[in-house]
């Protein structure tokens, strides 16, 4: 966006937006009902104007009071603002890596393209408590941001079943692009090890070898992907 769509279609995109509880950014502002903390990257300060701030907070507010209203279910005018496909989408990424950042929310964005609806990515931050196996059998973010309420929408429920049948198996195919992957990068591991020695212990794998966390992360990954194809199914 440039500074003089201030009008018409032209203000209506596109917006790259962090929900951050740091609340760090120049642009930004609390939605009225959920009090989400949006925050505005692009266009950035030096771009942004108050009209295209307002025009975009004012879209939030009146996603989240119709997403909130007594009858919402009744003619679900929400999904008018929302891409509920890609809502979708972020939220398998986020269970299946077991990323909690969202729950804060911090590292969580969204984005506005012109005339289009408010859709959730691109992933981001993925580096803290991921992958966990000692939690692997249960929800990452499910109550968060604005799942919770989706997810008594029967027809978001219907969404989640048939996009998730419809990508189950590239998700069985993960653990084979883990190994690829890490057989790429195992003698990389050991420089970095050496320049960013791990004190900590938030992955469960700091005192394992590169070759054992990698089976812990499969591990943990084919655990939350069968518990979360079971309970998706039985949604």
């Amino acid at each position: 966006m440039e500074a003089t769509d201030i009008e018409g279609d032209a203000i209506t995109g596109g917006y790259l937006v962090e929900l951050d509880t740091n609340f760090d950014e120049v642009n930004k502002f609390h939605s009225a009902i959920a009090n989400m903390p949006y925050q505005f990257q692009e266009p950035d300060e030096d771009v942004l104007q108050p009209e295209q701030m307002a025009w975009f907070e004012g879209y939030i507010n009146e996603m989240e009071s119709n997403l909130y209203a007594k009858d919402w279910l009744a003619n679900r005018k929400y999904a008018d603002y929302l891409d509920l496909n890609s809502f979708v989408d972020w939220w398998f990424v986020q269970e299946l890596a077991d990323n909690r950042e969202p729950g804060h929310p911090k590292s969580s964005f969204m984005h506005k393209d012109r005339n289009g609806k408010l859709t959730a990515g691109p992933v981001w931050d993925f580096d803290w408590g991921t992958f966990m196996l000692s939690r692997a059998e249960t929800y990452s973010i499910k109550d968060f941001i604005y799942y919770g309420r989706l997810f008594e929408d029967p027809v978001f429920v219907s969404i989640v079943k048939e996009r998730w049948a419809m990508h189950k198996s590239k998700f069985d195919n993960i653990p084979d692009y883990i190994r690829t992957v890490a057989a790429k990068i195992k003698k990389s591991n050991e420089t970095d090890k050496t320049i960013w020695p791990m004190d900590s212990t938030v992955n469960e794998d700091q005192d394992m070898t590169f070759d054992e966390a990698v089976e812990r992360m499969i591990t943990a990954y084919k655990t939350k992907l069968q518990w979360l194809d079971t309970e998706i199914k039985g949604m």
